[in-house]
C-alpha cells in the first residue's frame, strides 16, 4: 500500500517536531518584532495588511502551541501546520510588499523542519511549498531582479532540504537498527524484556480474547554446574539449543523471550489456563527427553523448572502476572526441581513432577 499524502507529512517524531515548530515560530516572531520598526517606510502594511498578518502569525504560533499536544496520527493536523506556515510568510511578505532578502530568508524555516522531521515526501512537500511561496514573493520585483534572487534562495533551499534529508535519513536507520539490536538476545536470538513487556501490556490490555494471557518462567536446573564441569560454551550451547526448541513448539503469536542467564519467559496471548498446564507440561516432557547437542561432548541431558501464571484468574495486571509466574517457578525449583507449578494452586496439586529416574548428568 502506497503512503499517503497525510502519512507523508507525520513526523518521525512528533514530540521533537513539535518543540521545532515551537523553536522555528518563536525565532520568526522574535526577529520580525524586533526589526519591524527598523524596516522601510514602503514595507510598513496599513492596518488591514496589519490585522491580517497577525491574524495569520498568531494561527500559526497557536498550532506550534498546541502541535505537542496533537497526536501522532493526526495527520490533518500536521499537514495542515507547516503549510499554513508557508502561508503565512507569504501573505505578510505581500502585505508589507517587502520582497527583501530578509523576508526571503524566513522561506528556509519551513524548509529545515521538513527536511528534518519528515520522511523523504514530507521533506519534498515542505521544500516545494517554500520555493512556491518564494516565486509568489519575488513577483513584486523586477523580472530580471526575481529570477535572480528566487535562483540564489531556491539553490539555499533545495541544498539544505537534500543534506539535512539524507542525514536524517541515514539517523532514521542508524536508530532503527540500534532498536533492532536492543530488541533481541545475540545469543539465543530471542526478544529481549522490553519486548516481551510491550507485548504483555498489549494483551493485558483486552484486546485479545476471553480465554486471558498466560505466562510460562522456566529456568534450567543446576545451570552453574553445566558451567563448571563443561565449560561456559557449553551453557551457551543448551542455552541455544533451549530456545530453538521452545520457539519451535509456539504460536505465531507467542513471545519467547530471555530475561537473563538461564531463565526464559514464554508469553501466550489467547491461552486459557487448562491450555497453558498442557503446554507447559508437553515442553518439560520434550526437553526432559532431548539430548543437548555440545562440541566435544556425547551430548547433555537437562532439566528445566517451570512456573505458570494465567490472567485473569492468577493475575490482573503486568506486574502481578510476572510476580506470579516468579513464584511458581520458585515453587518447583523449591519443590525437587523438573517440574511444573502453577500459580494460585498448591505446590502437590499443581505440580507434575517430570524428574528422570537416573540420576543427574554428570560431565
Amino acid at each position: 500500500m502506497g503512503i499517503t499524502f497525510l502519512d507523508s507529512m507525520l513526523p518521525r517524531d512528533h514530540r521533537a517536531a513539535a518543540r521545532s515548530i515551537a523553536v522555528l515560530c518563536a525565532v520568526g516572531a522574535f526577529v520580525s518584532l524586533v526589526f519591524a520598526p527598523l524596516q522601510p517606510a514602503e514595507h510598513h502594511a496599513g492596518t488591514t495588511g496589519l490585522l491580517v498578518g497577525g491574524g495569520v502569525i498568531a494561527l500559526v504560533v497557536l498550532l506550534a502551541v498546541l502541535a505537542r499536544f496533537f497526536k501522532e496520527a493526526n495527520g490533518f493536523a500536521w499537514a495542515a501546520g507547516p503549510l499554513l506556515a508557508v502561508a503565512a510568510i507569504t501573505v505578510v511578505d505581500l502585505l508589507t510588499r517587502d520582497s527583501s532578502v530578509s523576508a526571503q530568508i524566513f522561506f528556509i524555516f519551513p524548509t529545515l523542519y521538513g527536511a528534518s522531521q519528515l520522511r523523504v515526501v514530507g521533506s519534498v512537500v515542505m521544500t516545494t511549498a517554500s520555493l512556491v511561496g518564494e516565486i509568489v514573493v519575488v513577483a513584486q520585483l523586477p523580472t530580471r531582479e526575481a529570477v535572480v534572487d528566487a535562483g540564489y534562495v531556491a539553490a539555499a533551499l533545495v541544498t539544505t532540504a537534500v543534506l539535512l534529508t539524507v542525514g536524517a535519513g541515514r539517523q532514521a536507520r542508524l536508530v532503527a537498527r540500534l532498536e533492532a539490536l536492543a530488541a533481541v538476545d545475540p545469543l539465543t536470538g530471542l526478544v529481549t524484556r522490553r519486548v516481551l513487556d510491550e507485548a504483555a501490556a498489549s494483551a493485558l490490555s483486552g484486546a485479545t480474547s476471553s480465554e486471558g494471557t498466560s505466562l510460562i518462567l522456566l529456568d534450567v536446573d543446576n545451570f552453574k554446574t553445566i558451567n563448571d564441569r563443561h565449560g561456559h560454551p557449553a551453557g551457551d550451547a543448551v542455552l541455544v539449543e533451549l530456545a530453538t526448541m521452545i520457539v519451535s513448539r509456539t504460536r505465531s503469536e507467542d513471545v519467547v523471550c530471555r530475561l537473563g542467564g538461564d531463565e526464559v519467559a514464554v508469553l501466550l496471548p489467547a491461552c486459557s489456563r487448562d491450555a497453558v498446564r498442557r503446554r507447559a507440561e508437553e515442553l518439560l516432557a520434550d526437553v526432559d527427553a532431548h539430548v543437548f547437542p555440545v562440541d566435544g561432548h556425547d551430548g547433555l541431558t537437562v532439566s528445566v523448572s517451570v512456573g505458570v501464571a494465567h490472567a485473569p484468574s492468577a493475575a490482573d495486571d503486568l506486574r502481578s502476572l510476572y510476580a506470579a509466574a516468579d513464584a511458581a517457578l520458585y515453587e518447583a525449583k523449591r519443590g525437587g526441581r523438573a517440574r511444573v507449578v502453577i500459580a494460585a494452586e498448591t505446590a502437590v496439586a499443581g505440580a507434575v513432577d517430570r524428574r528422570r529416574d537416573e540420576s543427574p548428568p554428570s560431565g
